[in-house]
């Protein structure tokens, strides 16, 4: 079985990892250019607080990858935080800004249902309720 088949097998847990491994590739990315800037003391502590946090959540990618269940947790948590700071920021008047903003709500959407549906909360170990 193929890497590519066996994370979207179901399709919504392939949803969710990589979803997650995006917002943490992407925040990792914001972190660096918050450090690039180089303002002081304050850009290089918020650039190196983005980078932990953003390898904090690749590392709830990789356990989702490694379908431990502890992945639905962390994946889900910072998911959320993810869609409310992108509702925040439909609130501005910067045309492009609300366009990214829009575009990075939808994914961040589908991973967050993706990762509380049932079939994902099976793949990651959980017990489907049945009555």
């Amino acid at each position: 079985m193929g890497l590519l088949t066996r994370v979207f097998q179901p399709p919504a847990l392939g949803v969710a990892v990589v979803g997650a491994a995006l917002s943490g590739f992407g925040i990792i990315g914001v972190g660096i250019g918050s450090m690039a800037v180089a303002h002081a003391g304050f850009s290089l502590g918020i650039g190196a607080v983005l980078i932990l946090y953003g390898a904090l959540v690749l590392f709830g990618a990789w356990l989702g990858l490694r379908r431990n269940s502890w992945a639905r947790g962390m994946i889900v948590a910072p998911g959320l935080l993810h869609i409310a700071t992108a509702v925040s920021f439909l609130q501005s008047d910067d045309m492009p800004q609300v366009i990214g903003a829009s575009v990075a709500l939808v994914a961040l959407v589908a991973t967050v249902v993706a990762a509380v549906l049932p079939s994902t909360r099976h793949a990651l170990g959980g017990q489907l309720e049945t009555e």
